[in-house]
């Protein structure tokens, strides 16, 4: 309901103290990028005068994407053990509502084909798939064919990263899997954009599994594809893991701890990783797989990152050091991941 979003917006906009944060998961990963030397990020989304304030001056926005009033999420953020009439919190969390249109009918996609031939980008990062999960299946059925269409005229040679957040129907799911990671060349999972459901921490070898059955399934094919989907970046609260096609990544011990560190540090609004505040919540014995044959793993502190191999795809783990008290865990998956993407390394492809 478009008028009691507003109303309650509002309400928060003049709320003592209230504060303004960039918003999106794009616009969140351009912020962190545009922080490293020599990057310059162009931003294809909805953005309105308030957020076009606050973006960093190495973000560029084309004239098309900006709009006169701003797009608003609001955000109610909470600690463990926090009480809302009967129910506690088990772990720090937060909800998200919003009423947002545009980003809900992905309205930037044209302006971004339309832009990347003058800009020549090095990477290209999609996101906001999740916004468009409420909108209704003959919406969301055209722009994703319309998204794979767009994608298919990006040069093989350039890196795709999908970032996907939370999402609960089987369906849009299963259709983006189907249409999208056909034509990506790799993927991110959001922190809380699980693939199962587990109670406490993910199983390290129910993890492994399913990334090598989706890189299997959906990813790579052969000399003549098009594109190949090579790379999961998949975040959950205790752990990371990266997983790779042999052959075309390098650097990704970096990659997966550099995640792990941003997601430790934010999350304590620390530069850096206070380990007064931080706590070890990752197993410390794993399996590489929930299946036959499986290899016992463990964690090493003079080693901090876990590796395996199975077949020719390569596994990266690393433990989070959780922080005890989070200040802010919005945008903690889009650092995490603009992290990790900052610290790989392309391997040139030969051609055939």
């Amino acid at each position: 309901d478009e008028e009691v979003f507003q109303r309650i917006a509002r309400a928060a906009a003049e709320y003592p103290g209230a504060k303004l944060f960039v918003g999106g998961n794009a616009a969140l990963m351009g912020q962190k990028l545009a922080t490293y030397p020599d990057v310059k990020v162009l931003l294809c989304g909805p953005v309105g005068s308030k957020l076009h304030e606050i973006l960093d001056e190495k973000i560029v926005v084309p004239p098309d994407s900006l709009q006169e009033t701003d797009e608003y999420h609001l955000i109610l953020e909470y600690k463990a053990g926090e009480q809302w009439g009967s129910v506690q919190a088990p772990q720090a969390n937060r909800f998200i509502f919003s009423h947002d249109v545009s980003n809900g009918e992905m309205s930037s996609l044209e302006t971004l084909a339309a832009s990347l031939d003058e800009f020549q980008p090095d990477l290209v990062v999609l996101s906001g798939f999740h916004m468009m999960e409420g909108q209704g299946k003959q919406l969301w059925e055209e722009r994703l064919k319309e998204v794979v269409v767009a994608l298919s005229e990006i040069r093989k040679e350039i890196p795709i990263h999908l970032e996907l957040a939370s999402m609960v129907g089987k369906e849009y799911v299963n259709i983006i899997m189907e249409e999208e990671l056909l034509f990506l060349a790799q993927a991110g999972s959001g922190p809380h954009a699980d693939v199962a459901a587990w109670k406490g921490v993910p199983d390290v070898g129910q993890v492994s599994d399913i990334l090598l059955w989706i890189l299997q399934k959906y990813g790579w094919r052969d000399s003549l594809s098009k594109v190949e989907f090579t790379r999961i970046h998949f975040h959950t609260l205790a752990y990371h893991v990266i997983a790779t096609v042999d052959g075309y990544w390098g650097n990704q011990a970096a990659a997966v701890m550099a995640g792990a560190r941003v997601a430790s540090s934010q999350a304590c609004g620390l530069q850096f990783v206070d380990i007064s505040k931080v706590e070890l919540k990752a197993p410390l014995e794993f399996y590489s797989s929930h299946h036959e044959p499986k290899v016992k793993l463990s964690l090493n502190p003079a080693e901090p990152v876990t590796v395996w191999r199975r077949g020719n795809v390569t596994f990266y783990l690393t433990p989070v050091l959780v922080c005890k008290q989070p200040l802010r865990t919005v945008g903690l998956g889009d650092a995490i991941s603009a992290e990790g993407l900052v610290y790989s390394e392309l391997t040139p492809q030969q051609p055939f």
